[in-house]
C-alpha cells in the first residue's frame, strides 16, 4: 500500500493533541490527528463532571486559533478567588480588578472545549480526523516516521507528535521513561447546587486531607474538586448523596448557603509525573503525554495547551526559513521554552501540597502569616495573578 505523506501526526484527540492541530491550521501543513474513541462525558446534574479552568492567558490563545467563538456562553468567568487555610484565620482573596483584568479566566466543561476544537478541526481543509483509529506500529527513521494503522493504512511524516495521555502509547513504544509520584490520594469530582449565587467566585479550602475547590459554572452551578487521602475518598464515595452533601458542607463551611442538591460523583487517583524526554528526534510529547500535575490549581490543561502553542510556533518557524520542523535543532527550542513553566508549576504545585497538608509545629502559623501577607502585598498579588493566568509568559497568542 501506497503510504500517505502528512507534515505532522499528531496520536491523541484529547484537548491538548486538537489545540495543536487547531494552532496549526493556517501554516499551510497538512495535519493528520489519530483517536481511538470519542470520549463520552460523565454527567453530574447534566453537567459534565470533569472540568477545567481556563487561566486568561490560555483564553487569548483560544481566541487566536478560533476556539473560543465556539465555546461563548457556555463557560463562566471566574472574577474572583478565595483561598482558606481549613477552618483557620488564615486566607487569600483575588480579584480580577486587582491586575485590571476583566476575569481571571473561565470554567470550562472538559467536553465543551473539546467540541469546540472538534468543530475548528472540522472546518479546515488541512486537517483530517481519524476516529475511530489507532496505531498498530511506529517506526523511527532518520529522515521520517513511518505509521502502520489498524485498518492498515501507512503514513509517513517528519513529526509525530503524543498527545495520548498520562499513559501514553507513543511513549511507550519510544522507550522513554518517567519520573512519576502517586499522591496516595484520589479526587472527587460532581456538579452541585448552592443556595446562595457564587457570583463568577471560585473557592478553595485547604483541608489536613487535601484541598477542596468549589469552582463556579453557568447557571448558578458549581463543580467541585475534593482531593482527599485514598481511606477518606473510598468513604466519600460509598456515602448516599444526602450524606457526602452534610459531608461537603461540613467541609466547605457556608460561604454559598446550604448545599443544596449533588449530581454523580466520579473519582480519580492524584499523581505527578515528568517524561525523561520531551522530545527526540521526530518526536515531541505535549500535555499528559510529557508532565502531569496535581490538580489542585487547575493548571493541567493550561500547561498542555501552551505546550501546543509553542511547539506549534516552533513548527511554523521552522516551515518558514525551510528547516526540518522534526529535527532536534528545531524540537529542542520547544524543549528549551517550555521546561521552565513545566517545572516550576510542578515544585509550586508539590510544595503547595506538602505546606497545606504539614501539621508540624508552627507550620499552620506560618501558613496563616504567609496568606495574611500576602493578601496585604498589592503588587505581589498583581505578579502572582498575571503569572498564574499565563499573560506574563513568553508564548504566541495565535499562529500563522
Amino acid at each position: 500500500m501506497k503510504a500517505q505523506q502528512a507534515d505532522v501526526v499528531i496520536i491523541g484527540g484529547g484537548m491538548v493533541g486538537l489545540g495543536l492541530a487547531c494552532a496549526l491550521k493556517d501554516t499551510g501543513l497538512s495535519v493528520v490527528v489519530i483517536e481511538r474513541m470519542e470520549a463520552t462525558p460523565r454527567l453530574s446534574l447534566g453537567r459534565d463532571c470533569r472540568v477545567s479552568a481556563i487561566v486568561a492567558g490560555t483564553v487569548e490563545m483560544l481566541r487566536g486559533i478560533g476556539v473560543w467563538e465556539y465555546i461563548g456562553s457556555r463557560a463562566q468567568a471566574i472574577e474572583g478567588m478565595r483561598i482558606f487555610d481549613d477552618q483557620r484565620f488564615g486566607s487569600v482573596r483575588f480579584e480580577a480588578a486587582e491586575a485590571d483584568m476583566q476575569e481571571l479566566g473561565f470554567l470550562v466543561e472538559n467536553s465543551v472545549l473539546s467540541d469546540a476544537m472538534t468543530q475548528v478541526v472540522h472546518d479546515s481543509d488541512s486537517i483530517e480526523y481519524c476516529c475511530p483509529a489507532s496505531v498498530d506500529s511506529v517506526v523511527w527513521k532518520a529522515s521520517h516516521v513511518e505509521l502502520t494503522l489498524a485498518d492498515g493504512r501507512l503514513l509517513h511524516t517528519p513529526l509525530v507528535v503524543g498527545a495520548d495521555g498520562g499513559n501514553s502509547w507513543l511513549r511507550l513504544q519510544a522507550g522513554i521513561q518517567v519520573w512519576s509520584h502517586r499522591f496516595m490520594q484520589r479526587g472527587i469530582v460532581a456538579t452541585v447546587r448552592p443556595q446562595f449565587s457564587h457570583k463568577g467566585v471560585a473557592y478553595q479550602r485547604f483541608l489536613p486531607t487535601g484541598p477542596l475547590a468549589m469552582l463556579p459554572m453557568t447557571d448558578n452551578l458549581c463543580s467541585i474538586v475534593w482531593s482527599a487521602d485514598d481511606p477518606e475518598a473510598d468513604r466519600l464515595m460509598a456515602l448516599d448523596d444526602a450524606a457526602f452533601l452534610n459531608e461537603l458542607q461540613l467541609a466547605f463551611g457556608p460561604l454559598l448557603g446550604t448545599l443544596q442538591e449533588v449530581g454523580e460523583r466520579a473519582a480519580f487517583p492524584l499523581r505527578s509525573q515528568l517524561a525523561k524526554h520531551m522530545v527526540r528526534p521526530r518526536l515531541a510529547l505535549i500535555g499528559d503525554a510529557a508532565h502531569q500535575v496535581h490538580p489542585l490549581a487547575g493548571l493541567g490543561v493550561n500547561l498542555g495547551l501552551r505546550d501546543a502553542m509553542a511547539l506549534a510556533q516552533e513548527i511554523s518557524d521552522a516551515r518558514r526559513f525551510r528547516e526540518d520542523h522534526g529535527s532536534m535543532d528545531v524540537l529542542s527550542r520547544m524543549r528549551g521554552n517550555r521546561i521552565p513553566d513545566v517545572l516550576a508549576v510542578m515544585s509550586a504545585m508539590e510544595g503547595f501540597h506538602h505546606l497545606f497538608t504539614s501539621e508540624m509545629p508552627g507550620v499552620p502559623w506560618l501558613r496563616d502569616a504567609g496568606m495574611r501577607a500576602v493578601g496585604n502585598a498589592g503588587t505581589i498579588k498583581q505578579l502572582l495573578m498575571r503569572r498564574a493566568t499565563g499573560l506574563s509568559l513568553p508564548l504566541p497568542k495565535q499562529i500563522s
